[in-house]
Formats: C-alpha cells, structure tokens, sequence
C-alpha cells in the first residue's frame, strides 16, 4: 500500500507538471481510499512527497546511465552522459520539476537524499574527470562538473517551460554548448594542455549505484 501511495503521487506530478498543484486527497482519491490511510504508512503528506522524491532520483540515475558502456570512447562517452542530462527533463519535464525547481521545505529534507544527492553529483564529476582521461584533478572536475550541471538545468527548464524560439533544435544546442563549456574549462583547468588523442587506453568510467526505493522507502 505504501508503494501505491508513492507510485500514485508520481503518476500525478507528472500528470500536473510538478508537485506544486498536486495534494494529499487527490492522491487518495486516484487511489479510492480514505485520505487518512496515509498516516498507516507516512507520518503525513510531505513525508510521502519525500519517498516519492526519492523514487524520482533513483529513475533519474537510470536515465543517467542508459547507453553507457566502457567501450566507448572518451569523447562519445561524454556525449552520452551529456545526452542523457539533456534529455531527462523532455522526457519527464514533471518529475525534473519535482526534483530541479518545485517550492520544497529544503531545511527539513532527509539526510539520506542529501547523501543520494551528492552521490549523484559525484559520480558526474567522475565521469567528467575520466572523460578527459584524468587530466582534470579531483577538484577541477568536481567544479567544471557543477558548471555543467547549472547550464544543462538552466536551458532545460527553459525548454520545458516553452521559453525557446519556435523551430530551434534546443536539445541539440544544450548539448553542444555543453561540450564547448566542458572543453573550456578544461582547457583552463589545464593550462592549455591538449586532450589525450583519440585510440589511447580508455579510461576506467565510475560506476552509479543507487538504491530503488521500492515499497515506499
């Protein structure tokens, strides 16, 4: 039952567009229960929204994921993570709300999402660091990672919120221009130092491991 309530509260956040329009009876209501059946499972409504907050970012870190493969190249491997970031949001511009621009009670937010949270940027920064076959520092990375990370969010939210001009390939856009950004920075970072070439040993690429969150939790 805890796993319906949080399964419903998705379909709705997506259905809506984000959290904000979404309450606890029309949860109950889609589910045709009591509203009061929550308190069984959750200490009240924000509860739920934090399990199902929860369930969102382990969607997220799958999406994040998809297509790669150790077998690609640098280069093509950072494409496909940048693809990835990019297109999350057009997909499911509802739940990308939820967790990138909704109104969210942030100082009473569960440690552990911190923890998913940061796992999640540190892994980009990971794969943004093995991407230039290491010749960013921990640190470097890390920064350029959180650069990347503001662009993509700033031009998606703008994609999904319509605030582009009719006919352009923004996704493609964001993605280029997220490449451009990376390659800067690096290059900075670097002091001019050129990339690796193309054909050396591939890099070892980080690993995100995240838990499901089923049943609730």
């Amino acid at each position: 039952m805890a796993d319906r309530f949080v399964e419903t509260t998705l379909e709705l956040i997506a259905t809506e567009g984000g959290a904000g329009p979404v309450n606890l009876r029309q949860v109950s209501r889609r589910m045709g229960c009591a509203h009061t059946n929550v308190y069984n499972y959750f200490a009240g409504f924000q509860d739920l929204l934090w399990s199902a907050f929860r369930r969102t970012l382990s969607i997220y870190g799958t999406w994040l994921t998809k297509d790669l493969d150790d077998s690609l190249e640098p280069d093509d491997y950072l494409r496909r993570v940048l693809v990835n970031l990019a297109t999350f949001p057009q997909a499911h511009p509802g739940l990308y709300r939820f967790i990138a621009s909704d109104r969210l009670p942030m100082g009473d937010i569960p440690t552990d999402i911190l923890d998913t949270v940061s796992d999640m940027k540190r892994w980009l920064s990971q794969a943004l660091r093995a991407a230039s076959k290491s010749e960013l520092g921990p640190d470097d990375a890390t920064v350029i990672a959180d650069i990347v990370l503001a662009y993509v969010d700033g031009e998606t939210l703008n994609l999904i919120n319509e605030r582009v001009v009719p006919g352009e390939d923004v996704h493609g856009r964001i993605v280029d221009n997220a490449l451009r950004i990376y390659r800067l920075l690096v290059l900075d970072a670097t002091n001019g130092k050129p990339p690796p070439q193309r054909g050396a040993a591939r890099p070892s690429y980080p690993k995100l491991q995240l838990a499901e969150h089923r049943n609730g939790a």
